[in-house]
């Protein structure tokens, strides 16, 4: 995920950049459009809210207004007075008439507990426009003030973003702000732990002249998250790693059932990547920050300075990559690494990378612009060969390349495939989430060999009621 969010804030830099080449002419054009609402004499009225303010202070930004029937939205700024093209405090105040489960989401997001929230009314609120609303104070530069109005369906959001939080003027602001919901007596739908957790059966698909099974694993205790991307799975023998919201989670399959033994501490960091070694030892990483190897679930050493990392399951080398071709081997040696550069000239930006025995697997857009491949290389960098869809052309967002007696299988995130080539890189089949896992719209997060043979993969699924998105584990054989 971090390496998609790197990538768009590279797009919205180069876009930035060209509508400050355009500033002159936008401040020409100043036309409110049918949904812009315009302040006269600082008073603006739009369908969900009302706000009186000083004028003399705020500057509101006219075109920067959404007002609909049930979504209103505004921005107002306390231009900086030494370079007015910065500002000393942004508000952006957001009413919209939605499903609940953005809120849900930002809940956790700004580190409310939702069952605390829901069922024991635990946080106090501050009274804002005649609506209840939580507070989040990063105690930096960021104040935020939300909440769900149920009866109405809808959800408040003010926020603001500022150098000084305690700065009177945010107060004096919202108390000129009237919302103007009304009550239609809605109620939203199950919370996480009202809803229906996810299940299936196992299932069968003909893939040419091979049968994929799909087996569910069912876990002691659902798992639901926030995070639609970043989990990731290992195996040593009949212990499963399970590293979710930053998490490792030791767990042992019995019966068919994952179950949860004991969770294994790691840094105060934001990792998203765990894979295993022949030697028993787990290696810990997430995009720009240090990697760590564990054994005997205890850190028994960390190493700095890399972004990506995929190891080889010797554990004596891995790939240090991030989105570009220009990646590095890195050789352990105790304590320590050295990195030797390596071109993977083919791809241009690259989503996912990982390594087996003789190959790395460098899921990444073509060069030459054809979409996105799996190239397959080898130590060396020498391409030994490109993976690609049927006709020749590029995947969606390949997470996860194996190599099987067969050939290549491959874990398709953006299209919610599971792709199957032979052993010269041909073409076999794809076979369509629902198919072969009984899911709606997943995300295949990660996955990971077994020592039968088989994968074990985790993926995340949002439930059919709504009430959670949640972490789902698969086995699949027969490839």
């Amino acid at each position: 995920m971090k390496k998609y969010i790197a990538i768009i804030v590279a797009i919205i830099m180069l876009f930035t950049l060209a509508a400050c080449g355009d500033k002159e002419n936008n401040d020409v054009n100043n036309d409110v459009s049918d949904n812009q609402v315009e302040s006269v004499d600082g008073a603006i009225k739009t369908s969900l809210f009302s706000l009186e303010y000083d004028d003399k202070v705020w500057t509101y930004y006219s075109e920067d207004t959404v007002n609909e029937e049930d979504y209103s939205y505004i921005v107002l700024q306390i231009p900086d007075p030494e370079d007015p093209e910065y500002y000393l405090i942004n508000a952006e105040i957001e009413v919209d008439v939605d499903e609940p489960y953005d809120f849900r989401d930002d809940l956790a997001y700004y580190g409310f507990n939702q069952y605390e929230y829901e069922v024991n009314k635990a946080y106090e609120t501050v009274k804002i426009g005649g609506v209840d609303l939580l507070k989040y104070d990063d105690e930096d530069d960021t104040v935020v003030y939300f909440n769900r109005i149920e009866g109405a369906g809808a959800t408040v959001t003010i926020e603001f973003d500022t150098t000084d939080t305690t700065d009177t003027r945010i107060d004096d602001l919202l108390k000129g702000l009237t919302i103007t919901l009304e009550d239609i007596g809605n109620e939203d739908g199950p919370w996480e732990w009202e809803g229906t957790p996810f299940s299936a059966e196992s299932k069968s698909v003909q893939a040419g002249s091979l049968t994929v099974r799909a087996e569910w694993i069912k876990t002691e205790e659902y798992i639901a998250t926030n995070e639609v991307f970043d989990h990731s799975v290992a195996a040593i023998g009949n212990t499963v790693y399970l590293l979710v919201d930053g998490e490792l989670r030791k767990c042992i399959i019995v019966d068919g059932e994952l179950t949860f033994s004991e969770k294994i501490e790691l840094p105060e960091d934001e990792y998203d990547m765990v894979e295993a070694t022949a030697d028993g030892a787990l290696w810990v990483s997430g995009s720009m920050n240090d990697v760590i190897c564990i054994k005997n679930d205890k850190i028994v050493a960390t190493y700095e300075d890399l972004y990506d990392f995929a190891i080889h399951p010797s554990g004596t080398w891995g790939v240090d990559y991030f989105t570009s071709e220009e990646c590095n081997i890195v050789t352990f040696s105790g304590d320590t690494y050295t990195t030797t550069p390596i071109t993977f000239k083919e791809a241009d930006t690259i989503m996912h990378l990982n390594v087996d025995e003789n190959n790395i697997y460098v899921c990444a857009n073509a060069k030459d612009e054809s979409g996105h491949k799996v190239f397959i290389y080898n130590k060396d960098g020498v391409l030994q060969k490109t993976l690609c869809d049927s006709e020749g052309e590029g995947l969606g967002s390949v997470t996860f390349v194996a190599k099987s007696a067969n050939g290549y299988i491959g874990f398709d995130g953006n299209m919610r495939d599971v792709l199957l080539w032979d052993n010269d890189g041909n073409f076999v089949a794809e076979i369509s989430d629902g198919d072969l896992f009984s899911t709606n719209y997943p995300w295949f997060c990660n996955s990971a060999l077994l020592s039968d043979g088989s994968i074990i993969s985790v993926m995340t699924e949002e439930r059919e009621d709504k009430s959670a998105t949640e972490l789902i584990v698969f086995k699949v054989s027969g490839f």
